[in-house]
C-alpha cells in the first residue's frame, strides 16, 4: 500500500476512535427547574347550586301525594298543588286503593330549567300494599310552572312502571317444595314492617335452594322519612332451614 493511503487511513481511524458511541443524548433540564403543565381549553364550570325554592316545591308536592295515599281524605290538598287544567285520576296521583306511597326521591342534578320560568324533574316512587309489601315502582317526569301560590305541577307523565310480583317467588318455592318457607319469610318481614315507626316496605325477590334442607330468600327492606325525599334500603337475604315443625329462619338472618 502506498504511504499516502496508509497515512489517510490512520488519520480516519484515530478520529473515529475519539468520537462517543451511540446518538448524542438529549439535553436535560436542571434538576431544580419546575416542569410547566400545559392545559388545553378551559376548566368546566362548576355545576350550579340547586334553587331551594324549586326543590321545596317538588318535595312539597310529593309529600302531599304521600299524605293523601295514607289518608284518602287529604286528596284535595294534593290536587291544590296541580296547575289549572291538570287532570289526573286518583290512582295516578296517590296510588290505587289499598296502596301507600312509601318513599319518593329525586336528584337536584336532574332538574332541567325550561322557558317561561318552568322546570322539569324526574322522580322515583315506591308503593306498598296494606301489608307493607312493595307492589309497584314508578319513574315519572314532572313539569312545574310558577303561579300565585308558588310552583304548581302542570304535567305528570309516568315514564316507567314496574310491578313487583310476589307470585314469582311463590312459584319458585313450589318448585322447591318450600311454600312453607316463603310464607314464614313473608310473616317475618310483615312483622318487621309493622314494628317500624316510619314509612317502610319490603319485597321478596325469589327463592333459591341453599344446601340440604335450606333455602335462601333474597329480600329488600325500605325505610324513609315521612314527607321527605330519599330512602334507605337493606339487601339482606333470609336463610330458612327445614326442621321437624317446618321451615324456620336461622338466627344469623335476624
Amino acid at each position: 500500500m502506498r504511504p499516502v493511503m496508509i497515512l489517510i487511513l490512520s488519520t480516519v481511524l484515530v478520529v473515529a476512535a475519539a468520537l462517543p458511541c451511540g446518538a448524542p443524548a438529549a439535553p436535560r433540564a436542571p434538576a431544580d427547574e419546575a416542569v410547566s403543565e400545559i392545559r388545553l381549553g378551559k376548566a368546566p364550570a362548576p355545576a350550579p347550586k340547586p334553587d331551594p325554592v324549586i326543590t321545596r316545591a317538588v318535595e312539597r308536592f310529593l309529600a302531599a301525594r304521600q299524605a293523601a295515599s295514607v289518608d284518602r281524605s287529604r286528596e284535595p290538598a294534593a290536587r291544590r298543588l296541580l296547575g289549572a287544567g291538570t287532570k289526573l285520576d286518583a290512582g295516578t296521583l296517590i296510588g290505587r286503593p289499598g296502596e301507600t306511597l312509601v318513599a319518593f326521591d329525586f336528584r337536584d342534578g336532574g332538574i332541567v330549567r325550561l322557558e317561561s320560568g318552568r322546570f322539569r324533574v324526574p322522580v322515583y316512587l315506591l308503593f306498598a300494599d296494606k301489608q307493607g309489601r312493595i307492589v309497584e315502582s314508578r319513574d315519572e317526569a314532572l313539569t312545574f310552572a310558577g303561579g300565585a301560590g308558588g310552583y304548581l305541577c302542570t304535567s305528570l307523565k309516568a315514564t316507567s312502571v314496574m310491578s313487583w310480583d310476589f307470585s314469582e317467588a311463590v312459584k319458585s318455592a313450589d318448585r322447591l317444595r318450600a311454600r312453607d318457607a316463603v310464607e314464614r319469610g313473608n310473616e317475618f318481614l310483615l312483622d318487621w314492617a309493622r314494628r317500624q315507626t316510619r314509612p317502610a316496605g319490603y319485597s321478596i325477590e325469589d327463592v333459591y335452594a341453599a344446601g340440604a334442607a335450606r333455602v335462601m330468600i333474597p329480600c329488600l327492606r325500605f325505610t324513609a322519612e315521612f314527607g321527605k325525599r330519599g330512602y334507605d334500603v337493606v339487601d339482606s337475604p333470609l336463610i330458612m332451614r327445614r326442621g321437624p315443625r317446618g321451615y324456620r329462619i336461622e338466627p344469623a338472618a335476624n
